[in-house]
């Protein structure tokens, strides 16, 4: 089940790499990708063991309820696999999904109410209905433990990873025109900002991006003494700010780069001095692997999956803490010594956590629930 590899976020980034991955650690298997609009249709034809089917449907409802298990039955499928969360309830097929976050339950004043009774009631189904389930990071599994009644006993982490652009490798050259396209100063602090609910259609507002905070610790920074800009990118993240009254003073020397596709966004890391994230839950935090492996040094939250996925290579941050952040702009800025340290470790930390690795754990769960049978009819699997 891949539509989620339409979406321009997170999950359409692990969706993505994680099915190409996939097919490229298993080519004895056939893969069916089933696309809800033909936007990625050519994402998959370099793989000789993938078939695509669009199949476009009158509601997500409807595609995953009716036209997956319909697929499914229709080109012989022996399990169906969602990298998203949400099953179909109506097959006899084997089902496995990923658990992609527990933030609606530790902060659900970040989503609308019907969200968070739409995740109350069907999250639990899904779970029940699943085979197995695999989840982004065991802090995930953690907190769904202790918020709900789902048993994750079974689940196995199997974390994400990070594009081979993302690297220590420069191009001095590649630099060089990112720098000039974007006005980019010789350093600043850069962060990756999120303000939208990035699955929706509709214009969705999602407080979880912090942004306030972050800005106002950065004006804090300053009046501290600090001198670096802010460079944000993310979509529409200025005209947001300035919707909550931040005016030309709250936001002088903060850089606003807007969307930048994932295939260029190693260049921003490669040049910034150091990067942050101040959301206030990463239930993985791609941003983090992503500058750790381009050895970018990282300021991170002190809250949900970042630590762990951290693993020590970061400095940890109170997100709701405009003091605590602002001294680690000037801590950061201020010290090479830490921003060297911070870097090699990022290094290291960054080579452990990989697509491979992802499609390793997640193949070792997908073959125990459907064993690969080495016969002239390959065993298939279904991607929603």
């Amino acid at each position: 089940m891949a539509r989620l590899v339409d979406q321009k976020d997170g999950l359409g980034i692990y969706g993505q790499y994680l099915l190409r991955e996939l097919m490229k650690a298993d080519p004895e298997t056939r893969y069916l990708i089933l696309l809800e609009t033909p936007a990625c249709e050519e994402l998959f034809s370099d793989f000789h063991n993938a078939q695509v089917v669009v199949i476009p449907a009158r509601s997500k409802l409807y595609w995953d309820q009716v036209s997956v298990p319909r697929a499914a039955r229709q080109f012989g499928a022996d399990l169906i696999f969602n990298p998203k969360f949400s099953l179909p309830f109506f097959t006899r097929r084997p089902c496995v999904f990923v658990q992609q976050g527990s933030d609606w339950y530790v902060n659900p004043q970040n989503y609308p109410w019907w969200d968070n009774l739409y995740i109350r009631l069907m999250l639990p189904l899904y779970s029940w209905k699943a085979t197995r389930t695999l989840a982004i990071s065991q802090t995930t599994l953690d907190d769904l433990a202790h918020c709900t009644r789902i048993d994750v006993s079974h689940s196995v982490v199997s974390y994400a990873g990070v594009g081979s652009n993302f690297t220590p490798e420069r191009d001095a050259r590649a630099l060089a025109e990112f720098r000039d396209e974007y006005h980019l100063p010789e350093r600043f602090i850069l962060t990756v900002a999120r303000v939208l609910h990035g699955a929706q259609k509709q214009i969705r507002i999602y407080p979880g991006g912090n942004n306030e905070t972050l800005i106002r610790a950065y004006r804090r920074y300053r009046a501290a003494g600090g001198d670096l800009p802010l460079a944000v990118v993310g979509a529409h993240v200025e005209e947001y700010l300035r919707g909550r009254a931040f005016t030309d003073a709250d936001l002088k020397d903060v850089r606003f780069l807007g969307f930048v596709p994932n295939q260029r966004l190693h260049l921003a890391y490669q040049l910034a001095e150091c990067f942050v994230l101040a959301t206030l839950c990463e239930s993985f935090g791609i941003p983090i692997v992503e500058a750790f492996a381009c050895g970018c040094p990282a300021i991170v939250p002190n809250t949900c999956s970042a630590p762990e996925i951290a693993g020590g290579a970061a400095f940890l941050i109170d997100p709701r803490d405009e003091a605590d952040i602002a001294r680690a702009f000037t801590e950061v800025t201020g010290s090479e010594q830490l921003r060297r340290r911070l870097r090699e470790q990022g290094i290291q930390r960054a080579r452990t956590l990989t697509w491979k690795e992802t499609a390793r754990r997640t193949l070792a769960v997908l073959n125990e629930v459907v064993p690969l049978r080495r016969s002239p009819r390959a065993t298939s699997a279904i991607m929603h």
